[in-house]
């Protein structure tokens, strides 16, 4: 056999062979199952969770992400936003003091951890927003302050008998919830206002209805409720949460 030819052969021929032997490795290490390097949950080492992150569920299994502290008067409470190791989407803010949790609120977002001065330059009360996710964006506005020495949760008025009594026969609120916003020391809250025959949830075609609260000592009252615009609903809408106001942390 001619020697160039021969040579030729021998490459090729070795070409082949390590191109068949990196195929069958390809196709093996595809197959395997993949190996993750997750800590371990509890006693097992898996990077899945394999349970629900429900009130059943372990302190040991939410992580804290952020801790400050909220001291209104003499007492210091810490407050801690968590999130649930089996599930990402489960979140949680917790205020304690230094024996036990106070207050806990969870959802799928914690929008606001804030202290906010709603009562003209005096002591700071705490804000904590949370909102769920899907088509009602519902948000939830916790406002809490010390009381006699104790922390307490401020009430809500009824403000939604009232913008219901805005609403003509053919209209409804859908599947759209409140937008809250501050703006100084009062809350004002926006609801679109739909026509329920013809409207998508997504746009609201009537205006909206425009609610405004005024902070008392623990809670806040019911100031006006009125109806509005479709341009002005949508001004609000588009307005930051906080507009004149005055965070002081964390």
């Amino acid at each position: 056999m001619n020697l160039r030819l021969w040579i030729a052969t021998l490459i090729i021929t070795a070409c082949a062979a390590f191109a068949i032997g990196w195929h069958i490795e390809y196709r093996r290490t595809r197959s395997a199952p993949a190996r993750g390097s997750g800590h371990p949950i509890g006693n097992a080492q898996s990077t899945q969770a394999v349970f629900e992150c429900d009130g059943d569920v372990s302190d040991d299994h939410w992580h804290t992400v952020q801790t400050f502290f909220y001291q209104p008067v003499k007492t210091l409470y810490s407050v801690e936003r968590q999130l649930c190791l089996g599930d990402i989407d489960d979140l949680r803010v917790r205020v304690m003091d230094a024996n036990e949790v106070l207050y806990e609120f969870g959802d799928s977002e914690i929008l606001h951890v804030e202290q906010i001065e709603l009562l003209n330059g005096r002591v700071p009360q705490l804000l904590i927003v949370t909102a769920s996710s899907g088509t009602d964006d519902e948000e939830d506005w916790h406002v809490l302050s010390e009381v006699n020495g104790q922390l307490r949760e401020w009430p809500w008025p009824d403000y939604d008998a009232s913008a219901v009594k805005q609403l003509r026969a053919d209209e409804n609120f859908c599947c759209k919830t409140w937008n809250f916003h501050v703006r100084g020391h009062d809350i004002f809250l926006a609801r679109g206002i739909y026509n329920k025959d013809k409207d998508g949830n997504c746009c609201p075609s009537r205006g909206g209805v425009l609610v405004r609260l005024k902070p008392t000592r623990n809670g806040f009252k019911l100031d006006s409720v009125q109806r509005i615009s479709w341009r002005e609903y949508y001004r609000w809408k588009s307005e930051p949460f906080c507009s004149k106001c005055t965070l002081t942390g964390p």
